[in-house]
Order: C-alpha cells, then sequence, then structure tokens
C-alpha cells in the first residue's frame, strides 16, 4: 500500500470516527480552535460535566505500620537481587517519581556506558519495557497489573498470572497466585525477584563478594525456587527475622513464605505511595480556587471534546483495558523482526489480534514520570499528544533522534515493523481532534494538576542502611564502561 493510499485510508476512519463521536466542528470554542482569546471555563462548568462520572478525591487504604516498615526496608535492601547489588527503588528512583529516567531500563549487574546511558552486563539484557510508576498502586479499583496486564484479579477473587511466555505446548495457561498476597500488589511484588534481568540474574553469576548466585541456577518457570531461596535469606538475618515477627505476631516465622515479605512491600507502597493531595483531588472535595483558569480549562478539554476521559477515566485515570495506540516498536534488541515486543500478544494471555496492544497508563503525577509510552519513545507530554493527534503519522515518522545511541538503535524504522504495528490498530485512537498550540497547554496544565506536592520529592524515604547490611545501590554508583572487564557489546541478539 502506498503512503498517500494508507494516509487517505486512515483520514477516512478520523472523520467516519469523529462524527459518530460529536467531534464535528459546530461550536465556537471547537478543538483546534486558534483564537487568541482563550474561552472562559468556570469550575462550575467543569463540575457539571464530572458529576455524572462519579469521580471522588483519592482515598489511602489502611495499612500495618509493622508490614509498611517491613516493606520500607526491604524495598532498598539488595538481599532481594541474585547478585545483591540491585533494589527494588534501583528502578523506581525516588527523585524521578518512582519512575527511572531512562526510556527502558536495566537492573542487576548494569553499567554505564561511554554516553552516559544504564546498560545491561555481558550476562543480561534490558527489561523489555519503561520501569512504570508505583503511586496508587494499592487501590482496589485496580484489577491488572503490567504494561500488559499479565497479572490479574479474576472475579472471584485469585490473582492469575499469565505464563505464555513460559508454554512448551501452544496455547496459553495461567498460575494461580499465593492465596496468602494482601492484594493484586502484593501479588505483583512477588514477580520482579524472579525476573533474570531485572533482580535474579543470570545462571553461574555471582554476588558482590565473588561468591555464587544461588537464584540464577533456579529454573525460569520454577518461581517457588525462587521464593524460597530469598525468603531462607531474609530469615538469616536476625532483625528480618524481627520484623517479620512483629508483622506476623501470631506465626512462627520459620514457617512464612516469601509472599509474606512481598505484603510487606504493598503496605509500603500503598502507605507511602498513595498521595492524595493533588489540586484536583481539591477541586472534586469542593474547592473552586484549586484549579487556575488553564487547568480549567484543559479539564473541559479532557472530560470532553480532547476525548481523552474514553480511556483514561475514573478516579486512578485509567480504563485498564489494552490499545494499540501506533507508538514506533522497539525492542531489547535492533533485529530481528521477531525481536519486537508484541505487547499482550507476547506474553500475557491475548492472541495475535492483540499484537502491540498495551495498557492505558494511569495518569496521576504524569509530568514527574517522563518519558513515556510502554517504551519510552517520547520525553514531553507534548510529544505524547501530538502523537495522538495523528497515531499514523506518528508511527511512520518517527526516528528517536533524541534518543542515546544504545536507545536509538533499538527503534524498528522499517516498513514491514511498522506495517505490522499498523495492522493491528485500536480505532479508539482516531477520536482525538486536531488540538490547537494554546490547547495542548491547557491539556498539560491539567495533568500537572494531577500532582501532588509531596510526589516531587520523595528523597526523605531513602535509606542507606539496612537489616542485611549490603551497600545499597544507586543508579549514579553503577560501574562505567572503561571500569569493566568484559566486553558488553553482545547483549542485543537475543529474543525478547
Amino acid at each position: 500500500m502506498s503512503a498517500m493510499t494508507r494516509k487517505f485510508r486512515w483520514v477516512a476512519i478520523f472523520v467516519a470516527m469523529s462524527l459518530l463521536l460529536g467531534c464535528g466542528e459546530d461550536d465556537d470554542e471547537h478543538v483546534g480552535n486558534d483564537d487568541p482569546q482563550p474561552p472562559q471555563v468556570t469550575a462550575e462548568q467543569v463540575r457539571e460535566l464530572v458529576e455524572p462520572l462519579d469521580l471522588a478525591p483519592l482515598e489511602k487504604p489502611q495499612t500495618d505500620p509493622a508490614k509498611v516498615e517491613l516493606g520500607h526496608n526491604l524495598f532498598f535492601d539488595p538481599i532481594l537481587s541474585g547478585p545483591k547489588d540491585t533494589n527494588c527503588a534501583f528502578c523506581h528512583q525516588m527523585d524521578q517519581g518512582t519512575a527511572d529516567e531512562f526510556s527502558i531500563s536495566a537492573g542487576t549487574q548494569s553499567f554505564i556506558d561511554e554516553h552516559g546511558d544504564r546498560r545491561p552486563g555481558p550476562q543480561h539484557r534490558f527489561t523489555p519495557r519503561i520501569s512504570p510508576d508505583i503511586f496508587n498502586r494499592g487501590q482496589s479499583e485496580l484489577s491488572t497489573m503490567f504494561w500488559d496486564t499479565r497479572l490479574e484479579q479474576l472475579d472471584d477473587g485469585r490473582v492469575v498470572f499469565h505464563e505464555r511466555s513460559y508454554a512448551e505446548l501452544p496455547g496459553h495457561y495461567y498460575r494461580i497466585m499465593p492465596e496468602e498476597a494482601d492484594s493484586l500488589l502484593a501479588a505483583q511484588n512477588l514477580l520482579p525477584v524472579h525476573d533474570r534481568d531485572e533482580m535474579r540474574g543470570a545462571q553461574g553469576t555471582t554476588d558482590i563478594f565473588g561468591n555464587s548466585n544461588e537464584l540464577g541456577g533456579v529454573p525460569d518457570h520454577h518461581l517457588e525456587g525462587t521464593w524460597r531461596r530469598l525468603m531462607d535469606r531474609l530469615l538469616d538475618i536476625p532483625e528480618y527475622r524481627d520484623l517479620l515477627q512483629a508483622a506476623y505476631p501470631d506465626r512462627d516465622v520459620d514457617e512464612l513464605h516469601f509472599v509474606h515479605a512481598a505484603n510487606g512491600l504493598a503496605a509500603f507502597f500503598t502507605e507511602k505511595f498513595t498521595l492524595t493531595e493533588s489540586p484536583w483531588d481539591q477541586f472534586l472535595a469542593g474547592d473552586d480556587e484549586a484549579l487556575d483558569e488553564g487547568q480549567l480549562r484543559g479539564a473541559k478539554l479532557f472530560y470532553g471534546e480532547a476525548q481523552c476521559a474514553m480511556c483514561h477515566g475514573g478516579d486512578l485515570f485509567t480504563d485498564q483495558r489494552l490499545y494499540n495506540l501506533a507508538i514506533p516498536p522497539k525492542t531489547r534488541g535492533p533485529e530481528p523482526l521477531d525481536n519486537m515486543d508484541l505487547g499482550a500478544a507476547h506474553r500475557s494471555h491475548a492472541g495475535p489480534d492483540k499484537e502491540f496492544f498495551f495498557r492505558t497508563p494511569p495518569l496521576r503525577n504524569v509530568e514527574l514520570t517522563a518519558p513515556y509510552m510502554h517504551n519510552g519513545v517520547y520525553p514531553t507530554l507534548e510529544d505524547v499528544l501530538r502523537h495522538k493527534m495523528d497515531p499514523i503519522d506518528g508511527l511512520w515518522s518517527y526516528t528517536g533522534s533524541h534518543l542515546g545511541p544504545v536507545f536509538r538503535r533499538q527503534v524498528h524504522t522499517g516498513d514491514a515493523e511498522r506495517q505490522r504495528v499498523e495492522a493491528t490498530v485500536s480505532p479508539e485512537i482516531f477520536a482525538v481532534p486536531h488540538l490547537s498550540d494554546d490547547e495542548i497547554d491547557d491539556l498539560i496544565a491539567f495533568m500537572q494538576a494531577l500532582t501532588d506536592p509531596a510526589a516531587k520529592d520523595l528523597t526523605h524515604l531513602e535509606l542507606h542502611e539496612v537489616p542485611s547490611g549490603l551497600p545499597v545501590p544507586f543508579p549514579a554508583d553503577r560501574p562505567h564502561y572503561d571500569e569493566l572487564e568484559d566486553d558488553p557489546d553482545d547483549t542485543y541478539d537475543e529474543d525478547l
């Protein structure tokens, strides 16, 4: 199909979707109006617009202080990584909005290259997607986790982990997560410790002391083996025995499972990263002065003509559904075609029709969590909005020129790759109309109103001493390229 034919086809679809969704230009204040005088929007108008949506200020769930203390220590302790060199905070940084400044991250045994980018060590690969923020993940409204929704809470309350990547036979199946997980978030915390490239490490690797990494030898399908060895580590440390006993006073600590440590992490996340004092929360609580003029205009656009709330709805600003937004494809290696990240069709329970589908991200504190999209292809919210106004053009014109060399080489720019992404694009994305520069500014202003001021600097939570006695790792402390004995340039040829 020629570029011109493709252009006409998507223009036709866009016009049809616009008519269907009522995005026509029959109003003096229609979207795309470049009138230098911005429309006047009042707090009352915004309240009338959102009243049918049953929105409410965010509330923090109750937590057990003893579990919070346990989780706080675990979050910063590298005892949870196979080589004992990486902690949870390594990819969820307190000065980066609980996310990571890189478009995709590298965990255990990573290093800083000559361009200042963090890269995986010789026996590892990049994690397949950007590190998400961890704000508000303890809210009961959430029923899925991960960019591909592979962790899911079923209607009967069970939490299941879809494991297509481990299947030896065709089809999909799922693992039921431990029943003693306090929440979906607790179940999620059981998984990064088993990922080789995030925390567990490769088979045959050693820890920072040169001793064998016993986690690396666990077979990939044997999550229980990893959890049991981690629990053995924790129970060998007197302070963790005390913390676990305080969190579970009626249990014999020697009989506890690693899920009980994961419950502690979930309690810490819920207590410290559920932030409820954004201007939007204050507005929903009745404060008409909480939003400035630009934020009010942005709210009217967000819940009205710009159609943002169609996917970013609810109090967490996500419908938790999967979409293909024609995001430029990227991977842990530049070639071949089969090395592309296929989204929900790659590791989760979706079929081929869901190739390149990813979960709608929540938007609270979003201004702090750049870069954006599942693979960090866009550095600013403005870039995201401009992509959504013309997603097909965004897919075909993207070069990644702003990325560092190691990340730029991971962008797929071939026609075959981009045609494959385009083949399953979600029709919903064409509901976004053209926006003027002023309207883009107003939408960004509204998204900034979703930021709790406390989220801007969480470094007061950092621990520099942990019960294991291990040195607490920070990304800036990673070894540099010229300090390594092994050549790391063999990390791009493995399948995702």
